[in-house]
């Protein structure tokens, strides 16, 4: 991820930002290193750097947000300040969101707006969006970490001018996991003469510093000039390696119940581990995870997996989604409460409840008599 720019003449110094990630989705390790680029060339490696905190925008422009959580995926009302005092209004067509970050620290919409530096009256803003839910999760109980920087803004504090640029999503995990909410990762700018340098993530793109707008227009969507981002196999590959992630929670989720279950009815079943494992900690399974659940989100890595930005219509997509009501259903589900929860209620209780007949159907498992086999066993 590019996290510093400082140009060097016609080429530009980059610090990048480099995760070590786990099969889990855990951050096991970073890394910083030095490289060198310009538009239409390829990045040159510079070498590792020591570790650093990446630089933010200090300057006199502040964004005030409301305390307190957002409801209803609502837009958050914004008020702007220069130096203490009130500044041109921020215009409506152009939406802020907030994060039910659970628990609260800063305002909600402090997370998903981020003022990244400023020429003259002009600041520079990324936004986070979507406001709602994409598809593959509204049937989940998810409520912030989702929102990825889909938006840039060059704002007048004087006029109330702004030009607005959609723009391009990260795709990888570590951008991912990095530039979330909490957001350990920000988007850079840097000022080159009249132009300026943006980095989210994974691309990099070149902007007017001062957009000029049509006579009689304060607020314009537009096109976003020079943007470099990783080509389409990179994405296509990591695509791939989404949606072999998500195969494998629906799995794991379907394999942690069918153990819950098979312990009630005492059935031992070659394949499929004991659910003393789950409570051991031996094995470990996202949908058995109370915090995630209980505060509005869900595990970083299926996040990603659920969101990830597949074309429309594609085989792909289809897959993801089906999958996402897979997940859905799991999370849904009376078993999968009871399996959270294993040790308040016996298994007498519990097989009463479900009419001591397996409660639901599970990918990749089949029911025999009363327990649940593994479909390929």
């Amino acid at each position: 991820m590019i996290a510093g720019i400082e140009p060097e003449g016609a080429r530009l110094r980059l610090t990048v930002h480099v995760d070590l990630v786990n099969a889990r989705g855990w951050i096991t390790g970073q890394r910083w290193y030095a490289a060198s680029y310009s538009l239409g060339d390829e990045l040159k490696s510079g070498g590792l750097l020591p570790a650093q905190t990446q630089h933010t925008y200090h300057g006199p422009v502040r964004l005030n947000f409301q305390s307190g959580f957002p409801s209803g995926f609502r837009t958050e009302p914004v008020t702007v300040e220069v130096a203490g005092k009130p500044a041109a209004k921020w215009p409506s067509s152009i939406p802020m969101y907030g994060s039910l970050v659970n628990p609260e620290t800063w305002p909600p919409g402090s997370w998903d707006n981020l003022i990244l530096g400023q020429v003259g009256p002009w600041i520079w803003v990324a936004l986070k969006g979507p406001g709602s839910l994409p598809s593959p999760l509204r049937a989940l109980p998810v409520s912030w970490g989702y929102r990825v920087w889909n938006r840039l803004v060059a704002f007048n504090v004087q006029t109330g001018q702004a030009a607005e640029y959609p723009i391009p999503r990260s795709v990888s995990i570590g951008s991912w996991l990095e530039m979330e909410t909490p957001n350990l990762t920000v988007p850079t700018l840097a000022v080159q003469g009249d132009k300026v340098w943006v980095g989210v993530g994974e691309w990099i793109g070149c902007f007017p510093a001062k957009p000029t707008l049509p006579p009689r227009v304060s607020v314009a969507e537009v096109n976003a000039p020079d943007i470099r981002s990783p080509d389409a196999s990179y994405t296509e590959s990591v695509g791939q390696a989404a949606l072999d992630a998500l195969r494998a929670d629906a799995v794991a989720g379907a394999q942690s119940l069918a153990s819950y279950w098979n312990r009630l009815v005492g059935a031992k079943v070659p394949g499929v581990p004991p659910f003393s494992d789950y409570q051991s900690g031996k094995l470990a399974t996202w949908n058995l995870s109370l915090p995630p659940l209980d505060h509005g989100s869900l595990p970083p890595l299926l996040l990603w997996s659920l969101t990830f930005p597949y074309d429309a219509g594609s085989a792909a997509d289809g897959e993801r989604n089906e999958l996402a009501r897979t997940i859905a259903a799991i999370v849904a589900s009376p078993l999968n409460f009871a399996a959270k929860d294993a040790s308040s209620e016996s298994a007498v209780e519990v097989l009463a409840e479900f009419h001591h007949r397996p409660p639901m159907a599970l990918p990749g498992f089949v029911i025999r008599g009363d327990a649940y086999w593994p479909a390929n066993g």
